[in-house]
C-alpha cells in the first residue's frame, strides 16, 4: 500500500484532523518550488478549505500577503523558500505588528544546526520525512495550546550535527532543547530547570 493512500481510513482521519486545526486560521502557504506552492493551493481548493488565502514562492510575496491581513495568520513554509531557508523572512515577519504563527517544514537537513534560527523563532519545526506519522497534527495541537513544537526526529539530527561540528552542546543546553521539544516556552523551561529566562532563551537561540 502506498504511504499516502487517499482511500486509507487512517490517512483520511489524519487529514481531517489537520483540516480541523487549519480552519481556525487564515492560512498562507509558501515554498520555493512552484509545483509545491501550486499543489498547496489545489489541495485547499479540492478539500473545500477556504481559509487558505494564497500560496507564495518568494519571501517578498509572503510578506506582501501577510501584511494585508489584520488577523493573525498561520504560515506553512517549506525551507526551499529562499537560499537562506527563510531566515531573513522569519526575522522580518517577527517585526510585524501581528507576526504570524510559523510552521517551518525542513526538507533538507544538511543546513540545520543547533545554532540555526528555527529553534527560537518559529512555532512549529517539522521534517517533511515525518509526514504520515501525525507530527503535523501534534504541531498544530501545540499551537492551539499556545506552545511550540519541534519534531523529535530533528532533535537527533541536531545532536548528530553538533557532534560533528564543534562546539558541542553542553548537557544543560541539550536538556533545554529537550524541554523545547515538549512544547514548553522559555519561561516554563527556565522555571523547570532553575535557570534565568534569558539563559533559556540564549540556549534555544544559539546554544554552544
Amino acid at each position: 500500500m502506498a504511504r499516502f493512500d487517499p482511500l486509507d481510513e487512517g490517512f483520511r482521519a489524519r487529514t481531517e484532523a489537520v483540516n480541523a486545526y487549519l480552519r481556525q486560521w487564515t492560512v498562507v502557504g509558501a515554498s520555493g518550488s512552484w509545483l509545491e506552492a501550486h499543489l498547496m493551493a489545489r489541495a485547499a481548493l479540492a478539500s473545500g478549505e477556504d481559509r487558505m488565502v494564497g500560496t507564495c514562492v518568494t519571501p517578498a510575496e509572503v510578506l506582501d500577503l501577510i501584511r494585508g491581513y489584520k488577523e493573525r495568520c498561520l504560515l506553512v513554509v517549506v525551507d526551499s523558500i529562499a537560499a537562506d531557508h527563510g531566515e531573513a523572512l522569519v526575522a522580518q515577519l517577527q517585526r510585524l505588528p501581528q507576526p504570524p504563527v510559523v510552521v517551518l517544514m525542513v526538507e533538507r537537513m544538511t543546513w540545520l544546526q543547533s545554532t540555526a534560527y528555527p529553534i527560537d523563532q518559529v512555532d512549529v519545526l517539522l521534517h517533511t520525512h515525518s509526514f504520515g506519522s501525525g507530527v503535523l497534527i501534534h504541531g498544530l495541537a501545540s499551537v492551539a495550546r499556545g506552545q511550540r513544537y519541534v519534531d523529535p526526529a530533528l532533535l537527533s539530527s541536531l545532536s548528530a550535527h553538533s557532534r560533528a561540528n564543534q562546539p558541542e552542546l553542553t548537557p544543560r543546553e541539550w536538556e533545554t532543547l529537550r524541554e523545547l521539544v515538549q512544547g514548553l516556552a522559555n519561561r516554563q523551561i527556565a522555571q523547570r530547570l532553575g535557570i534565568a529566562e534569558s539563559t533559556a532563551r540564549e540556549y534555544t537561540r544559539s546554544p554552544g
